[in-house]
């Protein structure tokens, strides 16, 4: 357990890539649970006026649009075979990302909350784009670039299906 903490702790730091990810069904599913859990808890404390069944769609949404969009760059590369191993990255490294901001989150307020957020997400698409870096073997920057597209995709495909369901209960709370 220890050296899977590690590893994504590595990864994190920008020094390990995803090819030491065990390729488990049963592991890749139990990240993706926690994953799940995690960013519903996170959004829970962010927007407590959030239901808890809209927390989990959105993270749904969120880990099946980055799934899919990573099968699709490895798929493109013809490097498919990768996939097992770069989804775990992306969630294992996206689990310590979440935490760490979620207990940030909990002992600031203001401008350093906001802070906080913008820097947990920077280090998130930096992280998501070194993991594609090495995952795709291309250029570091092409991976950030790409990671960053990833995100702005996934805002948006969240947006498009959840959008007027998020501005209803968060409206209906601010009311």
């Amino acid at each position: 357990m220890a050296a899977v903490l590690k590893l994504f702790w590595d990864m994190c730091l920008l020094r390990g890539g995803p090819e030491s990810v065990p390729t488990n069904t049963w592991f890749l599913c139990a990240l993706m649970a926690l994953e799940l859990a995690l960013s519903a808890l996170t959004l829970g404390v962010v927007r407590p006026a959030l239901p808890t069944v809209l927390a989990l769609n959105v993270a749904l949404v969120g880990l099946a649009v980055t799934a899919c969009l990573v099968w699709f760059a490895l798929y493109i590369r013809r490097l498919e075979v990768r996939f097992p191993a770069t989804l775990g990255a992306v969630v294992g490294t996206s689990l310590f990302i979440n935490a760490a901001y979620t207990l940030t989150y909990g002992i600031t307020s203001g401008v350093v909350q906001q802070g906080a957020a913008w820097a947990s997400w920077l280090w998130g698409v930096v992280v998501v784009g070194f993991i594609l870096h090495k995952a795709l073997s291309c250029k570091l920057r092409s991976g950030i670039l790409l990671s960053f597209g990833f995100a702005v995709v996934s805002i948006v495909i969240g947006q498009a299906t959840l959008g007027p369901a998020l501005r209803a209960a968060l409206g209906a709370a601010a009311g």
